[in-house]
């Protein structure tokens, strides 16, 4: 059986990059944690006994699967819930819109169907996104919490639903829930399938072809987001666990905008490389937002926190970690 004298916490997503950066910072914090994590198909890139302080396990768990979710959650009777699986590709929710929506949509119901039904004690963040707030003015910037949510793609539709049902859990049933509306993330084992990880990838597989000039494959390089380095944001998600007001919503951002073409210019920079871009329009979005900025004001004003890895340090780290992932053209 657990320890019940030290902190319990129960993960979905762990295989992903964040979870692996928020068993980092629990790490860190030198204090007991037992960590119950949840993947589908891979397991992590880590192991279970990687870091001093965690005590962590490894369960493969389909979240769809109500019966199974309740007996794993009622087993760990955890202190704490942090939901970070989802299918989290805006691009995806274009090409499978119903899967995107019915999916994520349901893995959450299951969640906060299997606290509601058992009363169990656990304080759940739910882990949401800035494609909820939708077309926006450029006058609306930086977005605070109080901004309409008018999603335009399938997964910012259920990120809507999933805000809007904490709020209905919340003060219809009691349950102790948080939501965040998490603007873009960046830094080590960051995958391909982000933006600024393919980019990462391409450069550092064409610089150990030998090439002077890469050509990179991309979007809208053009629009502006907001980005906030990883372990930043897990130390978000860790003081709104300690600090965050139940059933409140919180954005996770940096309150500062960076246009695609010029981190592309910062990677010039830093790789010594001539970097040329091609456009592609299968990366190209029906719908979407030129600039997105959000302010983390109504979060540092309830926890105290505020981002502090810069830009360029979040580059030359993600940049380290693809050196090092990728082996050299004859290895």
């Amino acid at each position: 059986m657990y320890n019940r004298t030290s902190m319990k916490i129960f993960i979905t997503g762990i295989s992903g990059f964040v979870a692996r950066h928020l068993i980092e910072f629990l790490s860190s914090l030198n204090t007991p944690v037992e960590v119950l994590g949840i993947y589908n198909q891979h397991l992590p890139a880590f192991n279970e006994n990687e870091f001093l302080n965690v005590k962590c396990k490894f369960v493969q768990l389909n979240l769809l699967d109500k019966e199974k979710v309740t007996k794993a959650i009622l087993n760990f009777n955890p202190n704490y819930l942090i939901h970070l699986a989802a299918k989290s590709s805006v691009a995806l929710s274009w090409q499978r819109p119903g899967e995107i929506v019915s999916e994520n949509s349901q893995i959450f119901i299951n969640l906060i169907e299997t606290l509601r039904e058992t009363s169990i004690s656990c304080r759940m963040l739910s882990i949401g996104s800035a494609e909820e707030y939708g077309h926006i003015k450029n006058s609306s910037l930086p977005l605070l919490e109080t901004f309409p949510c008018l999603p335009v793609s399938p997964y910012g539709a259920a990120r809507v639903l999933q805000n809007n049902l904490v709020g209905i859990y919340t003060h219809n049933y009691g349950l102790d829930l948080i939501h965040t509306r998490s603007f873009n993330h960046i830094g080590p084992y960051q995958n391909e399938n982000f933006a600024i990880g393919s980019f990462l990838k391409q450069i550092t597989t064409q610089k150990k072809q030998g090439k002077k000039e890469v050509t990179l494959v991309v979007g809208d390089i053009d629009v502006i987001r907001d980005f906030t380095d990883v372990r930043d944001v897990v130390r978000a998600y860790y003081l709104l666990l300690q600090k965050g007001i139940k059933g409140e919503t919180y954005n996770v951002c940096s309150n500062h905008g960076y246009k695609l073409r010029e981190i592309i210019d910062t990677c010039s920079k830093l790789t010594g490389l001539q970097i040329k871009t091609v456009a592609n329009a299968n990366n190209l979005r029906p719908s979407e937002n030129k600039e997105l900025i959000g302010s983390y004001e109504k979060l540092n004003k309830e926890t105290g926190w505020y981002p502090k890895i810069d830009m360029k340090t979040s580059l030359t780290d993600l940049l380290s970690y693809w050196d090092h992932k990728m082996l050299p053209v004859n290895a």
